[in-house]
């Protein structure tokens, strides 16, 4: 029995590298949320602010509604990125457990892991292509704001 779980930990040694390298990115994650979250926050009052100074100079910007549809782009995905960190965070902390207790074999470790790695990675692409175009977008207002 001792022989088998120490041939179960040397197995799952580099698996578990990879969890905890995921958790850290997770971590990581969460700030790039709230850097998410500050940033759109920012953007929607620049948006209001700017969008008042083009009514006043009488002036439409067209460009103004690649912002908006950024903007409500994100308001229909923040829920979805909340809940997937906050499933991503379990599956992890599940598989970890699992994984210690030696329940899977190479092939389905293998498996859970990239699937998991998988959506991790995705949920960090969602937060900086967010995270870009909202940089993008206020850098945009404020410089039309000073012409």
């Amino acid at each position: 029995m001792i022989l088998f779980s120490l041939m179960a930990c040397k197995e799952t040694e580099p698996s578990m590298r990879r969890i905890n390298e995921m958790t850290k990115q997770l971590e990581r994650i969460e700030k790039k949320q709230v850097k998410a979250e500050k940033a759109f926050n920012e953007l929607v009052e620049q948006c209001m602010d700017f969008d008042e100074f083009l009514r006043n100079e009488n002036n439409p910007k067209p460009e103004m509604q690649l912002v908006r549809a950024y903007l409500q782009q994100y308001e229909d995905e923040r829920d979805n990125i909340t809940e997937n960190i906050k499933y991503s965070t379990s599956q992890i902390s599940d598989l970890k457990d699992d994984l210690k207790a030696g329940l899977y074999d190479e092939t389905q470790r293998e498996e859970y892991l990239s699937s998991e790695e998988k959506a991790v990675n995705t949920i960090e692409a969602q937060l900086d292509y967010f995270i870009d175009r909202f940089q993008k977008q206020s850098d945009f207002i404020k410089e039309t704001e000073k012409q």
